[in-house]
């Protein structure tokens, strides 16, 4: 039996929750999806005035985050000065290296992840944040 932590549905939503809460503050329409440590999809939400694509694009960030349990802001650094690695992550289908994509990590391992979508100025970082410190308020 495995002790890894679970990311269960109250808890994605609460983390969902201050992420939007955190987008009407800074009055942003974006789109938040929490995913598990797998990368399955535990809720996700497009915000009025939020484009048609942003949905996608908060997912991959998500799905990207779990899966390198990096952010995706740091990751995408990284991959900036690497361009075989740039390419090579650019080219994985569902991949994003987007500011945005946050790990949730609950008792020190990772249990999923957020990503938020649909900023123009550098909003989806902070709106995730909130959403990361949500998910350590329990």
């Amino acid at each position: 039996m495995s002790n890894a932590p679970v990311l269960n549905a109250a808890l994605a939503r609460r983390i969902l929750d201050a992420a939007l809460a955190q987008a009407v503050q800074l009055n942003v329409a974006v789109a938040v999806a929490v995913v598990d440590a797998g990368g399955n999809v535990l809720t996700v939400a497009r915000a009025d005035g939020a484009t048609f694509w942003a949905t996608t694009v908060a997912t991959h960030k998500a799905v990207t985050a779990a899966g390198l349990g990096v952010p995706t802001l740091d990751f995408g650094k990284a991959a900036a000065a690497d361009p075989v690695l740039l390419a090579t992550m650019a080219a994985q289908p569902g991949f994003a290296l987007l500011p945005g994509g946050i790990p949730i990590m609950l008792n020190g391992a990772i249990a999923g992840a957020i990503g938020v979508a649909g900023g123009t100025r550098g909003e989806d970082q902070p709106v995730a944040e909130a959403g990361v410190e949500a998910a350590a308020a329990g």
